[in-house]
């Protein structure tokens, strides 16, 4: 059977004044994955919304085996074999992972009773890439990482022919990651396409045969992923003579803790965290480690002061911060980033001024809130990198790393004394993931303590002082920098060896 070959010629898209994509052409063929690369703001969504029907083009042609389409939604495009899956989730909190696949799945029986034909079949694709998801939990309660592997289902499930991932691995541990990347080998080696926007080179390496590289809303480069080393790929991304990477300062006295963690206790429905102590100086940044789903979320809410204790208590300098028995007062000592800024950070109803003022809202009146000037708040946004800087623009329309820059210009805006990280550069581009390391950096350098949530180990075991490993609720252990390895650490998050991590 002939490989179809999907052509986007010439395709211009404006947002105001902004043009996301600037006559841009290229093509997708099928048994090919395509890693399509740039900045956050580059315009890579954007043209892959427009191939699947999601936003209309100003200008420019889709062609599929040279006859030209005309998408007018979604519906369109997968109705010619193209999905999509987005960095946004589109779950329904309150169904079960089951349902919302049979919600999603053109096959699904009428009657859904046990042992109905095809009742299972939806969660084949689900049960290779998370074996151990349990098919009856409820989406709400799954951390964002196994949410994302949900989302892939559901496209996978409509037999695409043409499969697009808007950083497909952001969120995904190591392991859930290698199913992915082999999942993806398996589509192209079946004749299909696949198109990967991604900032992970690793993602390239592991993927790609072809590689397309945007700037600014134009085509900088597209051929041979082998043509290209990493360096070239970096520079077509962000420009030659780009800052290099910031360097975290040297540890701490640990003589001093800022922060304190006593014996702290918190739980929801489906995961808990006991006995949690730790203490973490002035200048430090401490790495929380651990597989998805051993309490990473509710320990970073309740060391917040977002969720409430059931034992414990949090202090920094010297003054509880935790929710026990009342929330506390937010008075800007404490910092949240958190792992889902869509649902958590933001009102994506809001524009982007009442969303960067947000942490103001006790310490102003409404008056003073509507009132602050515009030039102000665009200067805010151009420091924050948020793409474009619009003030009055609705903050739901940003594409996730941008929302992303958005949470983290508001939340390290001052001094806060303690900053709890949750995967603080996903869906961060080069350029944008070191500008955010500088920025934390710059905060331990005048002494703040970061708390930092990650699945990144590499990551961890280059910038993070200490490094505490999560597993079933508990610290499974602590290294300092200068005794940790990625096997030390594997072993701990998934208790291989405990005599040797006593």
């Amino acid at each position: 059977m002939p490989g179809r070959l999907i052509q986007l010629r010439g395709i211009t898209r404006r947002f105001g004044s902004l043009v996301a994509n600037d006559d841009v052409s290229i093509e997708i063929e099928s048994g090919s994955c395509l890693a399509l690369l740039g900045e956050n703001g580059a315009g890579k969504s954007t043209l892959m919304k427009v191939l699947y029907g999601a936003i209309q083009p100003d200008s420019g042609d889709i062609l599929i085996d040279g006859r030209q389409q005309q998408f007018r939604g979604p519906a369109d495009a997968m109705a010619v074999g193209i999905g999509m899956v987005f960095q946004q989730f589109s779950l329904v909190p309150a169904l079960t992972v089951r349902e919302n696949l049979l919600l999603a799945s053109p096959r699904a029986p009428w009657l859904q009773v046990p042992g109905a034909p095809g009742l299972d079949t939806v969660l084949e694709v689900l049960s290779r890439l998370a074996p151990d998801l349990d098919p009856r939990s409820r989406v709400a309660d799954l951390a964002v990482g196994e949410r994302q592997l949900i989302e892939l289902a559901k496209v996978l499930n409509l037999d695409a022919r043409t499969i697009i991932l808007d950083e497909p691995t952001s969120v995904l541990t190591p392991a859930e990651t290698q199913r992915l990347y082999g999942l993806i080998n398996e589509m192209v080696a079946d004749g299909k396409a696949v198109v990967m926007i991604t900032h992970k080179l690793a993602d390239v390496a592991a993927c790609a045969d072809r590689t397309a590289i945007m700037r600014r809303g134009k085509l900088i480069h597209a051929g041979p992923t082998r043509d290209m080393s990493r360096q070239q790929m970096v520079d077509s991304m962000i420009g030659a003579g780009s800052p290099a990477s910031a360097s975290p300062p040297p540890p701490p006295d640990r003589n001093v803790a800022r922060v304190v963690v006593r014996e702290l206790g918190a739980r929801t429905e489906t995961q808990q965290v006991q006995g949690i102590s730790l203490e973490v100086a002035p200048g430090e940044l401490l790495g929380i480690a651990g597989v998805v789903g051993n309490g990473q979320t509710v320990l970073a809410e309740a060391l917040a002061g977002l969720h409430p204790l059931t034992a414990g208590d949090v202090t920094v300098d010297g003054i509880s911060v935790a929710w026990r028995p009342t929330p506390p007062v937010p008075d800007g000592r404490v910092a949240h980033i958190p792992e889902q800024p869509m649902l958590n950070a933001v009102v994506p109803t809001l524009d982007l001024a009442a969303n960067l003022q947000m942490r103001d809202i006790r310490r102003r009146s409404f008056w003073q809130f509507g009132r602050r000037g515009q030039a102000d708040l665009t200067v805010r946004l151009q420091a924050a990198d948020v793409r474009p800087p619009e003030p009055s623009r609705l903050t739901g329309t940003l594409s996730g790393g941008n929302l992303q820059k958005l949470v983290l210009g508001r939340e390290l805006a001052g001094e806060p004394s303690l900053i709890v990280a949750c995967y603080p550069t996903m869906g961060l581009d080069v350029a944008a993931t070191r500008t955010v390391y500088r920025q934390l950096f710059a905060h331990l350098a005048r002494g703040a303590s970061i708390i930092w949530f990650s699945e990144e180990l590499d990551d961890l075991l280059e910038y993070a002082h200490r490094i505490a490993v999560l597993r079933d609720g508990r610290i499974a252990g602590i290294r300092n920098r200068d005794q940790a390895d990625r096997a030390g650490i594997g072993d701990l998050m998934l208790m291989h060896d405990m005599a040797r991590s006593a």
